[in-house]
């Protein structure tokens, strides 16, 4: 068996030899993802819904719930992969096998047209495929980088970003115009085939990775996976039981908590575990007064201080003594414990996010039914109607103009302004830019209503497109680097699949607010508001936020 390469080369101060690899099989990977999205909403909006009988009564607002349930389902599953990654098979073994998944999914689309049920078995392997790489994708491009290439680290995420919009602008001009010409089957098809592709690129570049190996692995990474699995579904069941009586979702989620809880149980009495749980779990029961003290004489495992500054020794101090975790620092170890901490730290930052994706995937599905309400004749283009999927395609495309101009000339003319431009502060500015992008398409929608279907150029998109571009940039792009410097070493994959979570808790709520049935100015003004709110709250809690870096030994 080849040997495979577990920590990074720490003398190298140039790019990582995975790097090729790892952005060729993103940009392969999105054109699938993003091309089969494209033609989503109104596939099923103007064909599979429009006369099914249980959709027919309201097909477009069907459509859009439906759209945002399988963005939330695609960006709840990291949460499982990331625990698979981390505790049981590694980053690079979770990836290759989810990516046959994925695979399989765009299969079924592509043989199942017409059909309900092909449609949501195929979205739903697609959904634990995508959603299950999706934080080890993340967390896979900074394990390869060192103490020597660590000052690279924001470029790659700047650079694995491109080519995620690289990848999605093809797509979304391609595949809505395959449909038209040559059927559903191949328009689903075509992406399942990139997947394919994507798949093999990464088994290229097996050996060029470093792969950080799973802990503990084994029975008790096997247990760690179920348990946590299992107390994850307490909850993500809700996407296989939303129409179920409330009596079964209940009864559900109390199962799927006792299970979990029974195999945390198991797994802790086999061999005690130190990790974000254990921790979490042993200072709870302290801090109310049940479980047992640490045994005598007891000697918590020893932390490295070599090279900490003061300000993190002055953290881990407080730490130690504070009321809650600080008989699980006696118990652990300091080392143990910040880990843990710094995991609800960034969880607190991240909460606020979900509204900004809330805004942000809508471009796939309110705006694409806006975009077909307008003028859609641009002269420029000659005298054919622009397809409403394709205008998404000036997202990516202004992402990848954006990227350098806010890298190379935003953020350093920000800093000669004596302004740091922080992940955090970053992030603020985008979640306010992401308030007015809906501002203005609310404002478009007015019109709209005022003079009629087809009578409002479809150019005037391309304001709030610039808009939330941008916000994406600052937003999403800093969102990556800040997740990853941000986690601790046992838990990058974990931390990843936290960042996603935040895209489904903001599409859930999409999907809640399109069952209101409100009119669609002020569904825009409704996102609009609670962004602005949003962003406020964020930039106070980003206020009081510690940054450190915590990097990959």
């Amino acid at each position: 068996m080849t040997e495979w390469r577990t920590h990074p080369d720490h003398e190298n101060k140039g790019w990582p030899p995975a790097v090729p690899y790892i952005i060729g099989n993103e940009g392969c990977e999105r054109f699938s993802f993003y091309g089969m999205r494209s033609i989503l909403t109104l596939y099923m909006a103007d064909f599979l819904y429009k006369n099914h009988p249980l959709f027919e009564s309201a097909p477009k607002d069907f459509a859009k719930a439906h759209y945002h349930l399988f963005v939330a389902a695609v960006y709840a599953f990291p949460m499982i992969g990331a625990i698979l990654a981390d505790r049981l098979i590694g980053k690079y073994r979770t990836i290759f096998w989810l990516s046959l998944v994925y695979t399989a999914g765009h299969g079924v689309l592509a043989v199942g047209e017409g059909s309900v049920w092909g449609l949501w078995i195929g979205l739903g392997l697609i959904a634990v495929g995508s959603g299950g790489i999706k934080p080890c994708v993340s967390a896979n491009v900074g394990d390869q980088f060192g103490r020597g290439n660590w000052n690279r680290v924001r470029t790659v995420y700047q650079a694995f970003y491109f080519i995620i919009n690289f990848g999605s602008f093809f797509a979304t001009l391609a595949i809505p115009w395959i449909w038209k010409r040559w059927g559903i089957s191949l328009a689903f098809g075509i992406p399942g085939i990139l997947m394919a592709i994507a798949t093999f690129v990464f088994w290229l570049g097996r050996a060029k990775f470093v792969h950080i190996p799973a802990k503990p692995g084994g029975t008790l990474g096997l247990l760690d996976a179920l348990s946590s699995t299992a107390l994850f579904m307490s909850v993500g069941h809700l996407f296989f039981t939303a129409t179920q009586p409330v009596w079964v979702q209940v009864a559900t989620s109390i199962a799927m908590l006792v299970l979990g809880f029974v195999l945390f149980e198991i797994r802790q009495k086999k061999q005690p575990d130190d990790g974000f749980l254990a921790v979490l779990w042993f200072a709870t029961k302290r801090y109310f007064g049940s479980g047992s003290p640490a045994s005598a004489g007891e000697t918590p495992p020893s932390a490295d201080d070599t090279g900490l500054g003061d300000e993190a020794r002055e953290r881990r101090t407080k730490l130690a003594s504070s009321r809650f975790f600080g008989p699980a620092v006696k118990h652990f170890g300091i080392g143990s414990v910040e880990g843990p901490v710094a995991v609800l730290g960034i969880m607190t930052v991240f909460f606020l996010v979900s509204i900004f994706w809330a805004l942000f995937d809508q471009h796939g599905s309110s705006w694409v039914i806006q975009a077909k309400a307008m003028e859609r004749v641009v002269p420029l283009f000659g005298s054919d109607p622009i397809d409403p999927q394709q205008v998404a395609a000036l997202n990516p495309l202004m992402v990848m103009a954006l990227i350098p101009f806010v890298n190379y000339a935003l953020y350093p003319g920000v800093e000669k302004l004596g302004f740091k431009a922080t992940p955090l502060r970053r992030m603020t500015a985008g979640m306010l830019v992401a308030a007015a992008s809906f501002v203005a398409v609310a404002m478009i929608q007015q019109r709209i209503d005022v003079e009629g279907v087809g009578k409002v150029p479809i150019e005037w998109q391309l304001v709030p497109y610039l808009i939330i571009t941008l916000a994406e940039v600052l937003v999403s792009v800093t969102g990556l680097e800040f997740a990853y410097t941000q986690a601790p070493k046992r838990m990058k994959s974990t931390i990843m699949g936290f960042w996603l979570l935040t895209v489904t808790a903001g599409n859930v709520l999409v999907s809640i607010i399109s069952k209101i049935k409100l009119p669609e100015a002020q569904f825009f003004w409704v996102f609009a508001g609670l962004m602005a709110g949003a962003g406020l709250l964020f930039g106070l809690r980003a206020y009081f936020y510690k940054q450190q870096d915590f990097i990959q030994d």
